[in-house]
């Protein structure tokens, strides 16, 4: 019987038989092709792994050498940056080590030179020099009134009245703002010996500015210069009442009772003023002891204004030839 016929031939109870055998005993019934396949898979997956592992291997080489090579690089050139720098430091050191060279001088040979004139010539050259003043802001031009007031007062210093005059009343036509201006006239009128002028526009100062010292005492010699005596009398001693320890006062009050021969009032005035520690009252107290023809108290008030030492010095040479005219 052939081998076909042989395998249709078998029972199932036969075929059941042999399968449990072959579950008991593998190696029994394995058939050696189903054990081929088993081999070849293995392999190949061995094969693959070792593929795999190769490929990996050699692609973390390639990186590594990369970046050496990299690292490498940078190494050099800080290297090279480094022996550039010292290189310059060198030579930079080099530079400031080096001393200028020293010219050979004979021993026996003098080498002196002569400052002597130096300080003098500097010291000259910088007296000529002229630094202008620096002004940061706008210097404005010189208003009309201000250039007339300026020569007004030049006027006035140099004894040109007439012109002060002149002057003083067409800046007070520009503008009447100032009061100041009315005092000033009256002033150069006064000088001038123009009295009734004077005492003109000096009543219109005093309507605005009564209070006015200086403009008082003038009315009381305008009125002395016009020979009212009297007039000027009162007008010092009701100043003397309102401003009984001012120096200007006591003294023209003083000089206008000495004018009038009435020594004993004067005397007592220039007391008070002498006694207020001014010179000008120790000078009319020791003029009134000569009238009163007391030579030792002159004397000695003369002494002590002479041995003062914050006397002016044009006032010690007056007061020395009164001493030597009284001994």
């Amino acid at each position: 019987m052939s081998k076909i016929g042989n395998f249709l031939s078998k029972k199932p109870e036969e075929e059941e038989i042999e399968q449990d055998l072959a579950d008991i005993h593998p190696f029994s019934q394995v058939k050696p092709r189903k054990r081929k396949k088993y081999i070849a898979l293995v392999a190949l997956g061995i094969s693959t792994l070792i593929v795999y592992a190769t490929v990996a291997y050699f692609l973390l080489k390639d990186r590594s050498e990369e970046k050496i090579t990299e690292n490498t690089e940078k190494t050099h050139e800080i290297s090279k940056k480094e022996n550039t720098i010292e290189k310059l430091n060198t030579k930079t050191y080099d530079k400031a080590e080096k001393k200028p060279e020293t010219t050979f001088i004979p021993k026996n040979t003098d080498f002196k030179i002569d400052i002597s004139q130096i300080h003098k010539e500097i010291s000259l050259g910088l007296k000529n020099i002229s630094i202008p003043k620096l002004s940061y802001r706008k210097q404005k031009p010189a208003s009309k009134y201000k250039t007339l007031l300026q020569e007004a007062r030049t006027a006035e210093l140099n004894k040109n009245y007439d012109e002060a005059i002149r002057l003083y009343k067409k800046i007070w036509s520009i503008t009447k703002k100032n009061p100041e201006i009315l005092y000033r006239i009256a002033l150069n009128y006064f000088k001038a010996g123009k009295f009734t002028v004077a005492q003109k526009y000096l009543d219109q100062y005093l309507r605005i500015n009564k209070e006015d010292i200086q403009a008082v005492i003038l009315s009381a010699k305008i009125s002395e210069k016009q020979g009212d005596m009297k007039k000027a009398q009162a007008i010092l001693e009701e100043a003397y009442f309102l401003h009984p320890e001012n120096k200007d006062i006591l003294e023209n009050l003083g000089k206008l009772y000495e004018k009038q021969n009435e020594l004993l009032v004067a005397k007592d005035i220039y007391k008070t003023l002498a006694d207020l520690g001014y010179i000008e009252g120790k000078l009319g107290l020791a003029r009134i002891y000569e009238k009163l023809n007391d030579k030792v108290s002159a004397m000695q008030i003369y002494q002590e204004i002479y041995e003062d030492p914050n006397t002016p010095e044009d006032i010690r040479q007056k007061v020395e030839m009164k001493i030597i005219s009284l001994q």
